[in-house]
């Protein structure tokens, strides 16, 4: 019987695409997570100066943070609970996961919000009900995750 070993190594480098070295999508998750609390906490460096800026970056930080998995999909999957749970369910009828997609935006970016971490929790808690919205909710998240996928080398 003849038996064949082939090792599989991902290329180092830039010439192998890792432009930050080996970023997994936990990394990525991290990285965002931190430069959220960050722009929210007045930095100079990364400018959250409106609630436009902080519902987007919690969008793109949700979504990162349940592809990531683990403790990360945890964190964004109990905030997307919440939210399904307070507009869902007996209190307005039934809307749908669409349209609990679309209150959840309509209440991010509709408001003067003068505390930027609300809609910047709407955004992580909206990315989650995005994702399982499907439909033109589903575009943007799809469109994070390949991105991630790709910069991290996985699957996205």
């Amino acid at each position: 019987m003849l038996t064949t070993v082939t090792t599989l190594a991902a290329p180092a480098g830039i010439s192998g695409m890792q432009i930050f070295g080996a970023v997994t999508l936990s990394g990525l998750a991290l990285t965002s997570g931190l430069c959220l609390l960050a722009g929210l906490r007045g930095s100079k460096k990364i400018k959250i100066d409106s609630p436009d800026k902080a519902a987007w970056w919690g969008i793109i930080t949700g979504t990162l943070w349940e592809v990531a998995g683990g403790t990360w999909a945890d964190l964004a999957n109990g905030l997307g609970g919440i939210s399904k749970g307070a507009l869902g369910g007996d209190g307005f009828g039934d809307p749908g996961l669409g349209g609990t997609a679309l209150a959840l935006t309509a209440i991010a970016f509709a408001f003067d919000w003068k505390r930027l971490v609300i809609p910047a929790l709407l955004g992580l808690s909206a990315a989650v009900v995005y994702g399982e919205a499907g439909g033109i909710w589903g575009i943007g998240v799809n469109i994070i995750r390949m991105v991630a996928g790709k910069l991290t080398g996985g699957a996205g």
